[in-house]
């Protein structure tokens, strides 16, 4: 049997994980010194360490046995290509390990959960918080730091995934002759006000750099409809200075933006 080295499977570890997980960066690397034959997988928010060990799992080729203080082989083999040919083998792979990372941004959203789960307490910096409930996850009683990330980890990063992954479902689901319509047309995203659903934007792609620039306007992910939308802008007046700093923040990304605004109620 072939034996695939360390470093080619970290590799194919690599594009596994782009493929399957887009939008979402990782950092692979092979361990030196007396862990060479280990890999460390590093990112931030995304999917979950569960998520992500359903793909690194199958990719060991052995596993460490603390009750026996030895390793096991397992009976995994993995397919990778090296120097443009295909080559089946045993991973010499001792063990993976997975580390997820939590962005400030989504700790301050998790602030925001546990203020709203304090009748708009704002939390302390430092100190022993009493446990309590964030959107129906229970949250244990710890240091303030620590509770966040708590929040952001279980609530926080789970529901932005989610809806994520729904809007990627959304997009491939579209027809394949719409899909080619648009790229064709260029269409890009729609950022638009209307009484009816406020200021949304349509027509983002996983990915695509336009949800990090919509966060940081405040906008939220809509699961049921499948678009972004800005909380308390319905039966509003458009505010176009706030639509047109976003439509600048979008181009900003090299996207493509148009806007429709109604037209302002003549006075009498």
């Amino acid at each position: 049997m072939d034996y695939i080295d360390t470093k080619d499977v970290a590799a194919e570890l690599r594009n596994r994980l782009k493929s399957a997980f887009p939008g979402v960066k990782f950092s692979v690397r092979k361990g030196t010194g007396t862990a060479s034959a280990w890999i460390s997988v590093y990112w931030t928010d995304g999917p979950c360490s569960a998520d992500v060990e359903e793909l690194t799992r199958p990719m060991q080729g052995a596993q460490f046995n603390g009750m026996e203080d030895r390793y096991e082989s397992t009976d995994n083999t993995v397919t990778v290509t090296v120097k443009g040919r295909k080559v089946t083998g045993k991973p010499l792979v001792d063990g993976i390990n997975t580390h997820r990372g939590v962005s400030d941004e989504a700790l301050k959203a998790a602030a925001v959960l546990w203020s709203e789960a304090h009748d708009g307490t704002e939390p302390p910096a430092s100190g022993m918080l009493a446990a309590c409930v964030v959107d129906g996850h229970v949250i244990q009683e710890n240091w303030a730091p620590q509770q966040m990330w708590q929040i952001a980890s279980d609530v926080v990063l789970p529901q932005r995934w989610a809806a994520a992954k729904e809007q990627a479902a959304a997009q491939a689901a579209r027809p394949a002759n719409s899909r080619e319509q648009g790229e064709e047309g260029a269409e890009g995203l729609a950022l638009q006000h209307t009484d009816e659903d406020g200021t949304t934007v349509t027509g983002t792609r996983l990915g695509d750099g336009a949800a990090d620039v919509l966060k940081r306007h405040g906008f939220k992910w809509h699961r049921k409809n499948q678009y972004w939308y800005a909380p308390g802008s319905r039966d509003q007046q458009a505010d176009t200075g706030f639509m047109d700093a976003v439509a600048a923040d979008l181009r900003a990304e090299n996207l493509t933006v148009t806007t429709a605004q109604p037209e302002p109620t003549p006075t009498a």
